[in-house]
């Protein structure tokens, strides 16, 4: 999904999320500051409202990918620090 999308972003730029409710919290996070309702980013992402509303909530059996896509349509990267040393 490719949108016209507003460069303020009140949220973190470094937010870690553990779980999938805080991902789901920054997600409804940013669609709001965008002024977006479910409806009109599901319209956006060729989603349902249901399954946006799914994704903000944190359910755990959301398909991955589709949260990808959503977090990437409205501005959101994923990006990955490994913890800890890899043992020798």
């Amino acid at each position: 999904m490719r949108t016209a999308l507003a460069s303020r972003f009140d949220q973190p730029a470094n937010t870690k999320c553990h779980t999938m409710p805080e991902i789901g919290k920054v997600l409804r996070t940013r669609r709001r500051e965008l002024g977006y309702t479910q409806a009109q980013v599901a319209g956006l992402c060729g989603f349902s409202r249901q399954l946006i509303g799914d994704i903000e909530r944190g359910r755990a059996s959301v398909d991955i990918g589709k949260v990808m896509d959503y977090a990437t349509g409205i501005g959101v990267d994923f990006v990955m620090s490994i913890r800890g040393k890899r043992d020798e």
